[in-house]
């Protein structure tokens, strides 16, 4: 599983959240943001999102706390209005966001999917997430691939000869006991080298990038009532729930089992 696997499945499809809007000529639509972020699309027609015309195939992914209005082209428009709930590393996805996004029709993929969407709604419930997920996954990565300089650094790393296997290797091997000398042989580079290129890019150093690795998914493991806190410890590398227990309490504030109840 790649960086950007991984950080995408923290944000999901909220509870299958579904909508569709039919705009007629010159009408208005107020995004309604019920979860951590939403995105409208545009199934027909053509609209107007802040100030920027955007055709059938057309995205705005918008956040909690913006304030979007679509206003539909003299032919009307229809939308699909979709929502994702944010979880763990999808956190850090969504913070490497804008409060609102408007994303061109550049993308077959993501033009196919608004059209096999807006025809679907007799899909079964699971069927459709996962559209949705695959709609929210081109989406992301037309966005990221047309804005560059804007790039986060986990997204510009990944594409990096010598932090870019580092980081494949800590998300496919997150319980291992790596060392920055081993991490730093992935890409090719010395262990000085790769320490101040891996901070420059990611914003933080390899272990420290791998503890907090670590937390996010105990904190994914901890929400399944049938998993003990020693078998979530030794899932993300730690011998035992007393040692894995205060590294958690130091990385997150709250203990384990706080997060459980």
């Amino acid at each position: 599983m790649t960086v950007l696997e991984t950080l995408l499945r923290g944000i999901r499809t909220h509870e299958g959240a579904l909508a569709r809007a039919r705009l007629g000529p010159g009408e208005e639509y107020a995004v309604r943001v019920d979860s951590p972020l939403v995105l409208c699309g545009v199934v027909a027609g053509a609209v107007a999102v802040a100030g920027e015309a955007l055709p059938a195939g057309g995205v705005a992914m918008v956040q909690p706390g913006a304030d979007v209005t679509v206003r539909a082209g003299d032919a009307g428009a229809s939308l699909l209005v979709c929502g994702y709930r944010s979880r763990g590393s999808g956190v850090r996805l969504a913070g490497a966001l804008p409060p609102s996004a408007v994303v061109p029709p550049d993308d077959a993929d993501c033009v196919t999917l608004l059209e096999l969407l807006d025809r679907g709604c007799e899909r079964p419930a699971v069927v459709q997430d996962r559209l949705l997920d695959w709609l929210l996954t081109c989406t992301l990565h037309a966005w990221f691939a047309t804005r560059a300089p804007e790039e986060p650094g986990w997204f510009a790393a990944l594409a990096d000869p010598v932090v870019g296997p580092a980081l494949e290797a800590l998300h496919a091997e997150p319980a291992r006991r790596w060392t920055v000398e081993e991490l730093a042989a992935r890409g090719g580079a010395g262990r000085a080298t790769f320490a101040k290129r891996f901070r420059d890019l990611v914003g933080e150093a390899p272990l420290s990038y791998l503890r907090s690795r670590r937390m996010t998914l105990a904190a994914e493991y901890l929400a399944d009532p049938d998993v003990t806190v020693g078998a979530v410890a030794r899932r993300v590398g730690y011998a035992d729930a007393f040692t894995f227990s205060a590294a958690f309490k130091r990385e997150r504030g709250v203990a384990p089992s706080t997060v459980r109840a």
